[in-house]
């Protein structure tokens, strides 16, 4: 794990609308921090979310770059409030963003691996915006790959941030929604990056990211999957396991063979994370399909 200050070069060039008609012409990947309506929930809470483009999605973007080549990254914040983006790898305090303002941020050379992105100020935590950064991972082919990104809800607290409030932090955290992908259960299986859908006999990387308050312990029915990278849990790496904990924080990169056809339950170890809101089941649950 990285302990040491990571230095980001920042180079703010103003209002959303004039910053993206600069860099996107270098080829530059951007992302929008955006506020919507996470229609997932009955409550239809609000959050903030990382977007590819201005229009609104309720799942975050994945970043992907290339093993061990430094790179650059737009952020530009649609939102009505300050916001501070960073890579979440060691002790790094961010990049802040205005309402309207767009930074290019550089990201350095890293090892293949999963990486946690997001927002780190209260607000953009509490409300969603975080993701993933992928390096070095396959994208071809030969080799599927798959992401989740996992998280726990507090409702409660996420209506206080949507209110402009915080919420009280000597209240006991109890979640009440776990989500893949930004999915609950059973909409996770119509996700095609959390849906594990293959072939008898192929092998597929699913990169993970812990973005929640708490640990999670993944389990595989049917299949050990071998831990090719961790972050924070570096002695796990060679590990061949059907059950996987994943810390708070953590990013970490498996692999799975299917060597049998069927489908099978993956999901949180947890009771209560495989449940919507006390109603089981849902939550974080998805599947594997292994087809002959």
């Amino acid at each position: 794990m990285m302990t040491k200050r990571l230095p980001q070069l920042i180079k703010t060039i103003g209002t959303a609308g004039f910053a993206l008609a600069s860099v996107l012409a270098f080829g530059q990947d951007s992302l929008f921090i955006a506020r919507g309506i996470w229609e997932q929930l009955p409550e239809a809470t609000e959050v903030l979310r990382l977007n590819t483009t201005s229009n609104w999605s309720g799942q975050n973007a994945v970043v992907e770059r290339d093993e061990g080549v430094a790179s650059s990254i737009v952020i530009v914040n649609t939102d009505s409030t300050n916001h501070q983006w960073s890579l979440l790898i060691g002790a790094n305090e961010g990049v802040t963003l205005g309402p309207g303002e767009t930074a290019v941020v550089e990201l350095p050379a890293l090892s293949m691996g999963t990486y946690r992105i997001g927002l780190i100020d209260g607000e953009g935590d509490g409300l969603g915006a975080h993701s993933m950064l992928q390096v070095g991972l396959p994208s071809d082919a030969d080799l599927a790959l798959f992401h989740w990104n996992l998280c726990d809800w507090e409702t409660d607290q996420m209506a206080a941030w949507s209110n402009g409030t915080e919420p009280d932090a000597n209240a006991p955290y109890v979640p009440n929604y776990f989500s893949i992908n930004e999915q609950t259960y059973p909409a996770t299986l119509e996700d095609p990056n959390a849906l594990v859908d293959v072939a008898l006999g192929d092998t597929c990387w699913v990169a993970v990211a812990n973005h929640g308050k708490m640990d999670h312990v993944l389990h595989f029915h049917g299949f050990h999957v071998e831990v090719l990278t961790s972050n924070l849990q570096p002695s796990r790496i060679g590990w061949s396991k059907d059950t996987v904990p994943v810390k708070k924080g953590e990013g970490m990169t498996l692999q799975l063979v299917a060597n049998q056809v069927g489908t099978y339950p993956v999901h949180d170890h947890n009771l209560i994370a495989v449940t919507n809101a006390g109603f089981y089941p849902g939550g974080m649950l998805t599947q594997i399909i292994v087809n002959p």
